[in-house]
């Protein structure tokens, strides 16, 4: 990636494999293009909002840049070193408040928009969980984000248009403003009785987007290998979750009540692993902890 064609613009992670570049106009990812051999290739956008406090709190707004920064570096691994990676940041976000947010473009070569897709998902639920559990010591949790994405030549022959397509919102995450409303919002969810089945399948999906998480309709008929060891089926039952999957040290875990701190850090106890709660349907959880018995 030549540098000389393409201004402003800072590299990042220099001492390390998985780089990515800080710009300040998406005119930087056009002139790439531009400059490397036409090819296939797919872009994955992600723009974060945060709250940006008082019109003339600098440390808000750095805080945040900082924050950005901290997400990029834990989800740049996630695709692959030869793919080109970009922080935008207006050069105004930094200095004052305004309607700027930063931006995280994942330029996938050689990727068509199926493929964009995939590493949309894998993207999203790796920076959910970022979100969810890392302290607020560590970042300031954006007040909400998108991603999305697009592929070039194909749907978007234009590369202006491409980079355009791929901020167009294909998922959102809206942080509520008081943690103890989205529990309110949990418990009414689930009161046995009191909604209908279709009143509950209707509003399950957009509870786990207000709480920023992925929705289970189904799970598998029996724990995954990978982690039939790590749960037994007797502390799922006890718990009521259900494991869906491990990658690394996080354990993505089905539940009703995705926001139960005692099953979450009994799980982390049991497992030693960061728990990922993932919502589900009532049906699809009873379904699958009776096939443990």
């Amino acid at each position: 990636m030549g540098t000389d064609a393409i201004s402003p613009m800072v590299m990042e992670h220099a001492s390390t494999p998985y780089r990515y570049e800080t710009i300040e106009r998406t005119s930087s990812i056009a002139a790439m293009m531009q400059h490397i051999p036409a090819q296939e290739s797919a872009l994955v956008s992600i723009a974060l909002y945060f709250e940006s406090g008082e019109k003339d709190s600098s440390y808000a707004l750095s805080q945040a840049h900082a924050s950005s920064v901290y997400l990029m570096n834990n989800l740049r691994p996630l695709v692959r070193k030869t793919d080109a990676v970009f922080l935008l940041v207006d050069s105004r976000y930094l200095s004052e408040a305004s309607d700027t947010t930063p931006t995280l473009y994942f330029l996938l070569f050689g990727a068509n928009i199926q493929g964009g897709q995939i590493v949309q998902s894998r993207l999203w639920e790796a920076l959910l969980w970022q979100v969810h559990n890392t302290s607020e010591r560590e970042i300031v949790r954006p007040r909400s984000m998108t991603i999305g994405h697009s592929a070039y030549p194909t749907p978007y022959a234009d590369i202006d248009e491409f980079i355009e397509a791929a901020r167009n919102v294909s998922m959102y995450f809206d942080r509520l403003p008081e943690k103890a409303q989205r529990k309110a919002v949990v418990r009414q969810s689930y009161q046995p009785g009191v909604q209908s089945e279709n009143a509950v399948d209707e509003e399950l999906p957009i509870l786990a987007r207000k709480l920023g998480i992925p929705y289970l309709s189904l799970l598998p008929k029996k724990l995954p290998r990978g982690v039939q060891q790590l749960v037994d089926p007797k502390l799922a039952q006890e718990l009521h979750c259900f494991p869906v999957g491990r990658e690394r040290n996080k354990l993505t875990v089905a539940m009703l009540n995705p926001e139960d701190a005692a099953v979450l850090d009994r799980l982390h106890r049991e497992t030693g692993l960061h728990i990922f709660p993932v919502l589900t349907h009532p049906h699809a959880l009873q379904n699958a902890l009776e096939q443990l018995v």
